[in-house]
């Protein structure tokens, strides 16, 4: 999967759930007729990292945003609340993060506000 978001390559199909043709432009470039690249820029910007949930987060530096999308749902109540809490230690004050559709903080409401966007919700750190 990572290997996948590195090329910052989409198709038609991912690059038309709700992005709009304003930031299409913006931001990506016409790969091959039915897919697009994210733009040199903003790619060079982004870094990609395996990393387990369980471990330490002490090496890992402070973010702007965290993606955490279909990951928590195979952990305890616990677990979850464990790793929400030490992600919340890896954001930026106001950084962001993207939780799973089916995913949802509870019981965290001193650490995260949750940000209604169309179509979704992100939490933002307090």
């Amino acid at each position: 999967m990572l290997n996948n978001c590195k090329t910052g390559e989409y198709d038609s199909l991912a690059i038309g759930r709700g992005l709009s043709p304003d930031r299409l432009q913006r931001f990506f470039d016409v790969k091959s007729p039915g897919r697009w690249v994210v733009k040199a820029p903003i790619k060079s910007r982004v870094e990609f990292r395996s990393f387990n949930l369980l471990d330490s987060y002490a090496s890992l530096g402070k973010f702007d945003i965290v993606f955490c999308r279909n990951v928590l749902i195979y952990f305890s109540a616990e677990v979850k609340k464990d790793i929400l809490l030490r992600i919340h230690g890896t954001l930026k004050p106001g950084g962001y993060l993207f939780l799973g559709a089916s995913e949802a903080l509870n019981g965290l409401p001193d650490h995260y506000q949750m940000v209604q966007c169309s179509p979704g919700i992100i939490y933002k750190a307090k």
